[in-house]
């Protein structure tokens, strides 16, 4: 059962990667498996593309996550999550605008995507809250840096994925800057 349901996700993958529309017959081709089989296996395409996306995320490096909670300085914890998030995202660049796209398209009640989001938003939140730089501005703008349209839009064609990694974490060294100055400056004028 694992095997076919490897062989399905890998399919899924290949499909997303392909200049044909994503459909789960196509899916199911590629797998060498009856469309019903892909059904039975998922229950529906948001399913098998959350699948695709969990898969994506374990060959990516999203699950070295935690070496950002152990850096044990909160500005080496934000640059090992910036540099985790980019590699991922550049490594997967093509499938994950593919996933962005159809989420946009889904029918489904809670998209992947936005769920997503939230748990990234949530790593930088407990992140800032450790180190004591709690604050919602930034978390908006620390947010914003990290996203896939973000990276994706700064890697142009031909950065590297350490060359955009270095030029987002210098961008997320000057919004922390930026927040403790104005903090500074608030409480100096209070």
């Amino acid at each position: 059962m694992d095997e076919r349901r490897t062989r399905i996700v890998a399919a899924a993958r290949e499909e997303l990667l392909s200049e044909r529309r994503f459909t789960l017959e196509g899916v199911a081709g590629r797998a060498q498996v009856s469309r019903v089989t892909v059904y039975a296996q998922f229950g529906d395409r948001d399913t098998l593309l959350e699948a695709v996306y969990d898969d994506l995320a374990a060959s990516g490096g999203l699950l070295r996550i935690p070496e950002a909670f152990a850096a044990p300085d909160p500005a080496a914890a934000l640059e090992t999550l910036v540099q985790i998030f980019c590699h991922f995202y550049t490594a997967h660049r093509v499938v994950i605008q593919r996933l962005r796209a159809l989420a946009v398209m889904s029918t489904g009640e809670l998209s992947g995507h936005g769920a997503r989001n939230a748990r990234r938003r949530h790593i930088i939140g407990a992140l800032l809250q450790r180190s004591g730089a709690a604050d919602d501005r930034l978390l908006d703008t620390l947010q914003a840096l990290t996203s896939f349209a973000f990276v994706d839009e700064l890697a142009g064609r031909d950065r590297s994925p350490d060359e955009v990694a270095g030029q987002v974490a210098a961008l997320v060294a000057v919004a922390v800057a930026g927040v403790e100055f104005d903090r500074d400056v608030h409480e100096e004028r209070t």
